[in-house]
């Protein structure tokens, strides 16, 4: 589907617009009510633009996207895992407690819910919104930037913060979008950052951690996913690939 300017960015805005909202409300009721309805209203912007449903942004239910999602989660958790167990190996974190496994269990049902919503919501705005106008009109490599682009600029309170945070957030963007163009779908992108972010979480939920070296600890997550970003290269032929984009009507 050809891009139609006007409509392109129209929908682009009312969805950064919703989705950035919730920052100007402490309340978690009101985040739970816009991170929710982003995907309410993404859907009829997506009809209003001529695609089925969600189908539009990469989000169809073709052979393969469960083992994709679930081969995402996977990706996501374990090299989150991966850059903070080398930041304490390093001494630029140091583990002071941590919570016990029954607390442990109680928060993993909560914590995957909250997680789920801002991480396919960003995925839309950011990847396949994009991708489903955009492939068409721009090579691969060029969405690719594009779109990592994107995700950096999303962290509206984040670019501030130095080159560090700048830095694993393209790299982070770079291979989210790689797994979206590779797959032809949003399934393999949504688990790892569902993955990532649910790891996060849980991370500072359940562990208690003394800061030792800020900065290093931000570039070794960079690292981290730069060796995740070489993973979804090498391990392109596991996962499952999504043979047509929805068309519009």
């Amino acid at each position: 589907m050809q891009p139609k300017w006007p409509s392109f960015v129209t929908g682009l805005l009312i969805l950064f617009i919703i989705y950035h909202s919730p920052e100007f409300f402490s309340a978690l009721w009101i985040t739970a009510v816009f991170k929710i309805g982003f995907l309410f209203v993404a859907y009829i912007i997506a009809r209003w633009q001529g695609w089925k449903g969600l189908g539009g942004y990469g989000l169809m239910l073709h052979p393969g996207w469960i083992r994709n999602l679930l081969l995402g989660l996977a990706t996501g958790i374990v090299f989150f895992l991966l850059s903070e167990w080398l930041s304490m190996q390093s001494g630029c974190e140091q583990l002071v407690s941590i919570k016990n496994f029954i607390a442990i269990l109680k928060l993993l049902p909560i914590t995957l819910v909250m997680t789920f919503f801002p991480s396919i919501a960003e995925d839309i705005l950011t990847r396949g919104y994009l991708y489903g106008h955009l492939q068409k009109v721009l090579r691969p490599a060029i969405f690719i930037l594009v779109s990592a682009a994107f995700y950096v600029l999303n962290h509206i309170w984040r670019l501030g913060q130095g080159a560090p945070v700048l830095s694993y957030l393209f790299i982070l963007g770079i291979a989210l979008a790689l797994a979206l163009v590779f797959t032809n779908s949003l399934w393999l992108t949504l688990g790892i950052h569902w993955g990532s972010n649910i790891a996060f979480e849980m991370v500072n939920a359940v562990t208690i951690t003394k800061t030792v070296n800020q900065a290093m600890s931000l570039w070794i997550l960079a690292a981290s996913f730069a060796l995740m970003l070489l993973f979804i290269i090498l391990a392109r032929r596991l996962f499952g690939r999504c043979n047509k984009w929805p068309t519009s009507k």
